[in-house]
This record gives structure tokens, sequence and C-alpha cells, in this order.
């Protein structure tokens, strides 16, 4: 599986750079809604000008938060997997498993899974995601077509439907009272699917 950052932007401000960092701690501690952006602009050590130079409201400055996460955990997912496997025809089953691991855990799941669709809508934060999805999947399920155990021309319904799966898994574990439960719950379910795909 290719790694799944994307190439670099122009290096962002300084100011960008702490207020994202800032209102990444706080909103992991203590949730979107119980943050105010004076709290952040304090803990970014930044004036309140700063914060609406860089963002237009405080949803912008937590979509930023989202959006910087994601590379990290695409780069996770590379890395772990990638560490996990004995052959490439491995990387959708191993991979699904490490990805849910990662929603299980607190920040990702609080900022990621719990705030992020309260805080930017249903739709819009399915669209944020996607590409991690979507990316991950093309990938994975091009070594089971190499391998003969599914056809080309299903990639594209196949990876619809394994996001979708992926993508609940999440919502899962975010409303879950024991969130590793969950985890192990639908890793468990998401074998079952998958060992069905490597079958042929």
């Amino acid at each position: 599986m290719s790694s799944l950052r994307t190439a670099p932007a122009k290096k962002p401000s300084r100011n960008r750079v702490k207020l994202i960092a800032a209102a990444r701690r706080l909103f992991a501690e203590r949730g979107y809604a119980d943050v105010g952006t004076e709290e952040v602009v304090r803990e970014a050590g930044v004036t309140r000008g700063a914060l609406y130079h860089q963002f237009a409201d405080k949803r912008d400055l937590f979509r930023a938060v989202l959006e910087e996460m994601l590379p990290e955990i695409g780069q996770r997912l590379y890395e772990e997997t990638m560490a996990r496997i004995g052959h490439d025809r491995e990387d959708l089953q191993v991979g699904a498993r490490v990805l849910l691991g990662i929603y299980a855990e607190p920040e990702v799941r609080r900022l990621f899974l719990i705030e992020g669709p309260a805080v930017l809508g249903l739709g819009d934060w399915k669209a944020l995601q996607a590409p991690l999805s979507t990316l991950f999947l093309d990938h994975a399920l091009r070594h089971l077509v190499e391998e003969g155990l599914i056809a080309e021309s299903e990639m594209p319904s196949l990876n619809e439907l394994l996001s979708g799966a992926l993508q609940q898994a999440a919502l899962g574990i975010a409303a879950a009272e024991d969130p590793e439960a969950a985890r192990a719950s639908y890793a468990a379910g998401l074998d079952r699917i998958i060992e069905g795909l490597m079958r042929g």
C-alpha cells in the first residue's frame, strides 16, 4: 500500500500552526462546544485578530484541525499496515483492522468521530474523510484484482460498499460506551466480509 500522505503545500504561517495546535488540545480535552475562541487565542499566544486573519470562525478552525489529522491518520495507516502484512493481498484486511484501531483512540474518536459529524454535519464530514478511505481501498482492492480474486470492473462498487462499511464502523465506535469492544466487533464483521472477497 502506498503512503497516504499528500504532497506538502506551502508552509503555513506560525500563527496558523499555533492556533491549530492550541485548538486541537482544547477541543480534545473538553469538546468543541465548551471551548471559546478567546481561550484558543490565549492558549496559542496570539491576538484575536490573528485568529480571524487565518480562519473565518471557530467552525473553520475546527475543520483545519481535522484536515491536519487526516494525513497523520493516513501515514499511520500506511506504516502500521506495512509492518503487519506478509503479502500485498493482505492490505485490505490488515489495513481495515489498523484503521478501526486508530479510530478507537481517544483523541481521534473525540475529534474526528464524535465532534466531526456534529460540528461539520454528516455530509461535510463524510466528504472530508472520503479521500482517506478511497485511496486506501483503491490500492488494497487493486492487489485483489492482480491476484485474480476480483474483477477490475467490480472495484468502484466494492470501494463504495467498503467505504460505507468503514464509515458506519467509525460512527459505531464513536457512539459506543466501550469503544474498544465496538472496534473488536466491527473488525470481526469486516473480516468476514473481506475473507469472502479474498476467497475469490
